[in-house]
């Protein structure tokens, strides 16, 4: 089964197997934690599957099924980058060993496939490597590429894939999955402070991550109304995770936008902190909001582990910083 709110993408690209209209490199992209993987997972044993139920998902019981999910099959790979090692690449052995299991013919399955998850962190070696094979496919054979930064991707890889592209969930359907694995009146908040992205909610319920956007937000007002110093924020952030700070300056930055707009407060992803933001709206300058967020988006697709963290966190909210300052302060 996938996730209630990729059951409409489960029947769209199902239909491309049924019908035959299946290409040979499949690039999957969105954000994190939103289950991309798993999504992969379920539709290569149903490619494999020998009898699929009649809602098109694989049967779990005949021998494909049981040998992919054990991660035994002989015509599956999947390869799995580990999330917390921002610095571990895809080499070009790696790319290699992939290229010549494509090579071999099919032993059991109908398809021969390699799932690449994190496939953004190929070096360009290895995504050289890989054209060879994009451009000459074996037969039956299928390559999933997974990424939440499609973008650090080459062109000639992204070009000769076909694209299946997944959004942030309906909050509405996440919202109810994490009320119907355990009922919480935190969910709303917690799922805010991940961005919309139900898996990461989950994960994080126990973390006190809630509480952690909570203070950062409180911290971001204080830094904003002269009560608070860039690097005294800094200081308090530099075992925090320096993406995850980036998507709530986003969200955050975001949030001032629409309050200038004067959108209904439902819109806002951060609710909790509508007063602050209603009040720090008045002072923004709607250019440099925009010009601030389109800054940390840049800032998000540079994210590493050789950087240096606080100085990377300090530049983020100097930006922000000055979106709430007239052209002439900026810069003193």
């Amino acid at each position: 089964m996938v996730y209630p709110w990729l059951i409409d993408a489960w029947q769209q690209y199902l239909h491309y197997l049924v019908n035959e209209r299946l290409t040979h490199a499949i690039l999957v992209s969105g954000p994190p934690a939103i289950g991309k993987l798993e999504f992969c997972r379920t539709y290569v044993r149903r490619m494999n599957c020998t009898n699929p139920d009649p809602q098109g998902y694989p049967c779990g019981a005949c021998d494909n099924c049981h040998l992919i999910k054990a991660g035994t099959h002989p015509d599956v790979r999947f390869i799995n980058m580990e999330e917390a090692d921002r610095s571990e690449q895809i080499k070009v052995d790696d790319i290699r060993e992939i290229n010549r299991f494509m090579a071999l013919s099919r032993q059991q399955g109908q398809f021969k496939v390699v799932c690449i998850n994190r496939a953004h962190r190929m070096n360009i070696n290895a995504a050289n490597a890989l054209l060879k094979t994009l451009e000459e496919p074996p037969p039956g054979s299928v390559l999933f590429l997974v990424s939440d930064r499609a973008e650090g991707l080459p062109a000639t890889i992204r070009s000769r894939c076909q694209i299946w592209k997944f959004g942030v969930p309906d909050s509405t359907l996440a919202l109810h999955w994490l009320q119907e694995k355990a009922a919480s009146s935190a969910w709303q908040d917690l799922l805010g402070a991940c961005g919309g992205r139900p898996l990461l909610a989950w994960e994080s319920h126990d973390s006190g991550l809630g509480k952690m956007r909570t203070t950062f937000y409180e911290q971001l007002h204080a830094l904003m109304t002269g009560k608070e110093t860039v690097t005294g924020i800094s200081s308090r952030l530099r075992n925090e995770d320096p993406e995850r700070i980036v998507e709530w300056l986003q969200a955050w930055c975001g949030d001032l936008i629409r309050c200038r707009f004067k959108e209904h407060p439902e819109t806002i992803e951060n609710p909790d902190v509508l007063e602050s933001l209603q009040n720090l709206a008045q002072q923004a300058i709607l250019y440099s909001l925009f010009d601030c967020l389109d800054r940390l988006t840049d800032s998000k697709r540079i994210v590493s582990a050789s950087m240096n963290q606080r100085l990377f966190v300090e530049n983020m909210l100097v930006q922000c910083q000055q979106s709430l300052q007239p052209p002439s302060l900026q810069g003193r």
